[in-house]
C-alpha cells in the first residue's frame, strides 16, 4: 500500500505515528519513494509489503474503523477478539485482565466503552458482538513474500527491448 504517515495517522486514530516505521520494521518490508509534484519539495512516501497472514489472525471489517471509539479502546477489543478465538481461556475478568496485563480500573473503563457502543455484552463469560466486524480469513489470495531475496538485472538488448533474466 502506498500512505503517507499523516494519512496512516487520519486512518488509525492515533495522535503520532512518527516512530511507525521504527517499531514496525522488523514486519513489513518497506521502500521509500518519492513523487515529483512540481513543488520544491517532492513527496515523500513508503511503499510497505505486508507479509502473508499467519494462521492464527483475524481479519476486521473496515466497519471497524467507523466506529467512534478511542484507539486504545479499539486495541482492546481487538485483544479480546484474539483470546475469543486463540487464547483457550474463559472470557471472564479475571482471566483476561492476566492475560493481557491491564489493571482492574481499565479494564472497567474499557468494558463501558464496549457496551456503550454495542460490542460487548456483559454476560459470564463475556459475550462480544462481531457481526459485519469479524470477518472469515481468506488465505488464497496471500502473496508470499520470498525468503531469499534475489538481485535482478535488467539489461537491454540492441533494439531497445528490456531482457529480465528469470
Amino acid at each position: 500500500m502506498r500512505i503517507t504517515l499523516d494519512e496512516l495517522k487520519r486512518t488509525s486514530g492515533g495522535k503520532s505515528v512518527s516512530s511507525f516505521n521504527k517499531k514496525f520494521e522488523e514486519y513489513l518490508d518497506i521502500k521509500p519513494y518519492f513523487v515529483d509534484n512540481g513543488f520544491y519539495y517532492l513527496t515523500r512516501r513508503n511503499i510497505y509489503h505486508i507479509p502473508a497472514m499467519e494462521e492464527q489472525c483475524i481479519t476486521i471489517s473496515n466497519k471497524f474503523a467507523l466506529i467512534e471509539l478511542d484507539a486504545a479502546i479499539k486495541g482492546f477489543f481487538i485483544q479480546l477478539l484474539l483470546l475469543s478465538q486463540y487464547g483457550n481461556i474463559e472470557l471472564i475478568k479475571k482471566n483476561i485482565i492476566k492475560a493481557i496485563r491491564i489493571d482492574k480500573k481499565t479494564y472497567d473503563k474499557y468494558i463501558i466503552e464496549l457496551v456503550g457502543a454495542d460490542l460487548v455484552s456483559i454476560t459470564t463469560p463475556l459475550t462480544l458482538h462481531t457481526e459485519n466486524i469479524l470477518l472469515e480469513n481468506d488465505f488464497s489470495k496471500q502473496k508470499k513474500l520470498p525468503t531469499k531475496k534475489v538481485n535482478k538485472i535488467a539489461e537491454i538488448d540492441d533494439n531497445g527491448n528490456i531482457i529480465i533474466p528469470k
